[in-house]
């Protein structure tokens, strides 16, 4: 009925659809096209200067902190992608099985996390990974094992230990998404399994996976996409640090805008991580597009 009154009535679905696109052009258009503008200039933050071309980019790429960001965003990205859309999966899917009892405490308690403030998080964080009292190396001592380590104060622990917490907390998440997901795919094709014999393994491979494949890429491109625009957990918890173990594009564009009251560089950073984020986008849809086409 609805569709029939839209066919007819055009103005009915522009005027409904309208809030929607100006409040998007208001709050992600507009300011992108300007951070890409502002990026060719000198510019303070409040009055703008004189235009510098490709300058603010030229100077971006030669500086010494771009390639150690670059390196630090993809890893970061990639261990998102695996911990989060990884173990989602595995316990999205484990959570489905209707052998498992206290399915609903165990997504309430997965999800726990992604309800804390960063800023708790971190500091709970700090605390575990602290290299004198820290939970984890207090732990190695009560086992006596001869082992520990100084977290947030060594090269690519600091790195690895930051992206763990940043996983842990936002897994509740994509795993909620890809269980909807998985809870949308029709019965009927796991019951035809099962009565070819399957077993859960298989099930999960041929079935659950392809089918939920859109679900899991839209979480892949989240992960992904997070990875590069990561600033909030790292600056709470080394601060780019130590020296720029941890530092990455965001933490960059911070510095150039906040400690150097450089905005036209910064804009050229945000600019890069744009470009970088919907150029990720891109390649996973058009790598991906077969499983576009589901339940056929």
């Amino acid at each position: 009925m609805n569709s029939i009154l839209f066919r007819h009535n055009k103005k009915w679905l522009v005027l409904f659809m309208a809030p929607t696109v100006v409040l998007f052009f208001v709050i992600v258009v507009i300011p992108l096209f300007q951070t890409f503008y502002y990026s060719f200039f000198k510019w303070n933050g409040i009055h703008l200067g004189e235009f510098l071309g490709h300058e603010n980019y030229r100077k971006m790429f030669h500086s010494r902190e771009i390639s150690t960001s670059m390196i630090n965003s993809i890893v970061y990205a990639i261990f998102l992608v695996v911990y989060q859309v990884g173990l989602g999966t595995v316990f999205a899917f484990i959570l489905t099985q209707s052998k498992i009892r206290g399915k609903m405490l165990f997504r309430n308690l997965y999800f726990i996390p992604v309800l804390l403030s960063v800023s708790v998080v971190a500091q709970l964080w700090i605390q575990i990974y602290n290299g004198d009292y820290g939970l984890i190396n207090q732990l190695c001592k009560a086992w006596h094992i001869s082992w520990s380590q100084n977290w947030l104060n060594q090269k690519w622990s600091s790195l690895f230990a930051v992206a763990f917490v940043e996983s842990w907390k936002g897994m509740g998440y994509i795993m909620l998404i890809i269980y909807a997901g998985i809870r949308n795919i029709p019965d009927v094709y796991n019951e035809a399994a099962c009565i070819d014999g399957a077993s859960p393994f298989q099930r999960f491979r041929n079935i659950t996976l392809p089918l939920a494949a859109p679900t899991i890429r839209i979480c892949a491109v989240m992960c992904l996409t997070n990875g590069f625009r990561a600033f909030d957990t790292t600056y709470l918890m080394t601060g780019g640090g130590p020296g720029i173990y941890t530092y990455n594009l965001t933490i960059m564009m911070y510095d150039a805008m906040m400690g150097k009251n450089d905005y036209g560089y910064g804009s050229a950073i945000a600019a890069l991580i744009v470009v970088i984020c919907v150029g990720l986008m891109y390649v996973i849809n058009r790598a991906t597009r077969k499983f576009d086409t589901i339940y056929e």
